[in-house]
């Protein structure tokens, strides 16, 4: 077969091809504008439902949040009020409760103290009465010593004393007239029954001084007293001004 034979169409077996026609320029101008139009309607109604969607779905998510975040303040607030609230129900009711706890307290000190106080006095008296004694047997062992007591009171004498007379009580005026005679030469002694043993009164024209030891004895008792009783009223005046257990 020749080349020429090889690749020549066969006509009866030929299948005829048709164009797609071309289109008319004023009816494809129309069928694009359709197109289009379409388009658009179809895009803006999309977007017009895709905004709303997505508005309604951030509406939802917002008010979901929002809840939350309420929910979670509310309780917060809730929480702390209540807390507050209970704290002083707490508060008032343990000061109810502590009113006859108070009162309780109050009598229990005050009898504490009247009975402290009482016994400092019992003690006091006892340490004035052993002292009292002490002297008697210390002036009676050593009768001298009535002397010093009288010069140690006339040294006491304000100047320009007259007619000074000394108390004092008979044994002792027999005992240093005794003692030391040259010693009360210019003394004016008395026996004075009414002188306790070891007491001393010395008596002028305007004056009066008791040189007693028991009077000495009670000078210093009483001022032993008095800084007892300051000291007692500085420890309810700190007491007083003291915070109660849970006050604040």
């Amino acid at each position: 077969m020749s080349v020429h034979n090889r690749y020549r169409l066969d006509g009866a077996r030929a299948r005829p091809y048709r164009f797609t026609p071309l289109p008319v320029e004023g009816e494809a101008t129309a069928g694009q504008g359709d197109s289009w139009q379409g388009y658009q309607e179809g895009f803006d109604q999309g977007f017009t439902e895709g905004q709303q969607q997505g508005q309604q779905k951030g509406y939802d998510e917002g008010l979901a949040q929002g809840l939350e975040a309420g929910r979670q303040q509310g309780f917060a607030s809730g929480r702390q009020e209540g807390l507050t609230q209970a704290s002083a129900q707490a508060r008032d009711e343990l000061e109810q409760a502590l009113v006859p706890v108070k009162a309780l307290k109050g009598v229990l000190e005050e009898g504490y103290q009247t009975q402290v106080r009482q016994q400092r006095d019992l003690i006091l008296e006892l340490v004035q009465r052993v002292a009292q004694q002490v002297i008697r047997c210390e002036l009676t062992l050593q009768p001298q010593q009535v002397l010093s007591l009288v010069e140690e009171t006339l040294r006491a004498l304000p100047d320009g004393q007259e007619g000074v007379k000394i108390h004092l009580e008979p044994a002792a005026v027999e005992r240093l007239k005794e003692l030391a005679p040259e010693r009360i030469q210019d003394w004016t002694l008395v026996a004075d029954p009414g002188i306790s043993p070891g007491g001393c009164r010395v008596v002028s024209e305007n004056l009066d001084a008791d040189g007693s030891a028991e009077a000495r004895l009670e000078t210093c008792m009483n001022q032993v007293q008095a800084r007892l009783e300051a000291m007692d009223l500085a420890e309810q005046a700190e007491a007083a001004g003291a915070p109660e257990h849970g006050d604040h």
